[in-house]
């Protein structure tokens, strides 16, 4: 395969199976091969919930639930090491999000364009299996975290919460003829401050899912365009980088979680006086 038909092949694989609410407006569109990864994770994983909880016993449990409660402890007991409060929501959000988003990362080690060919069986032009490598769904994760963090904000801690926006850091610094004019500098950058974590929660995942994607569809070119040393060359490169980005998908769900759990317990903080 040429040069010109790798950069070609890439680049088709990068399509979404898109629906569009409107020829006009680009943003007016659904990715459909998202969503439906996205709803058979979550529906695997209450279907999978409710069948581990019909079977649970007490006396001397199975490997796989033992497996599930090592992955329950640890997250809890990460909960516990970051939160400052008792709040029953955090830590089954956060094991939430831990799974979720591994799961989601996992399917990045499927066959490069394994999905796409299966889809194209079905006449789907183009199909994406990895949710995370699409900025939507991290964005609206990221989205979702941020208006929990918002709403703890204004109901434990409200006055203190404006208060912060318009006067630290800087407009208590300044003397008084001068607050006035300092204040609204000072929310701008408080905004901009509040902003950026939903932003870092999004771009750091999916720039990391993308990232790996593109390498792996390089590493199948590698195996199918290289020749017999090519296939060799390609096919141990693949199997390295697979066990690696499982790996960076955990990281990445790992740092997800304890940022999430972070902003939440900022959230929490008691106001000093």
């Amino acid at each position: 395969m040429t040069e010109q038909g790798h950069e070609h092949g890439i680049a088709d694989h990068l399509h979404y199976w898109t629906l569009k609410l409107s020829d006009e407006n680009p943003f007016l569109q659904i990715h459909l091969d998202t969503m439906l990864i996205t709803i058979l994770i979550a529906a695997g994983m209450v279907w999978f919930s409710r069948r581990l909880a019909a079977r649970l016993t007490a006396g001397t449990p199975g490997g796989m639930q033992n497996f599930v409660e090592s992955i329950i402890e640890f997250v809890n007991q990460t909960v516990k090491d970051n939160f400052p409060v008792e709040n029953p929501l955090i830590a089954p959000l956060a094991l939430t999000i831990f799974v979720f988003v591994f799961l989601c990362n996992t399917m990045d080690i499927l066959p490069a364009y394994l999905m796409g060919h299966i889809a194209s069986l079905f006449g789907i032009p183009h199909f994406r299996p990895v949710p995370t490598n699409d900025l939507n769904l991290p964005a609206a994760m990221a989205v979702c975290v941020f208006v929990l963090v918002l709403y703890y904000e204004f109901r434990l801690k409200p006055v203190h919460f404006c208060k912060e926006l318009l006067f630290e850091p800087f407009t208590n610094l300044m003397p008084a003829p001068l607050k006035p004019v300092i204040m609204p500098l000072n929310l701008v950058l408080k905004l901009i401050e509040e902003l950026a974590k939903p932003l870092s929660l999004a771009f750091r995942l999916f720039g990391n899912m993308f990232a790996g994607e593109v390498i792996f569809l390089l590493i199948a070119f590698l195996l199918l365009g290289g020749g017999a040393v090519g296939m060799i060359v390609g096919f141990f490169v693949g199997l390295g980088w697979s066990m690696f980005h499982l790996f960076i998908g955990l990281l990445q769900a790992f740092i997800f979680m304890i940022l999430s759990i972070v902003y939440l317990s900022i959230a929490h903080q008691p106001v000093e006086h």
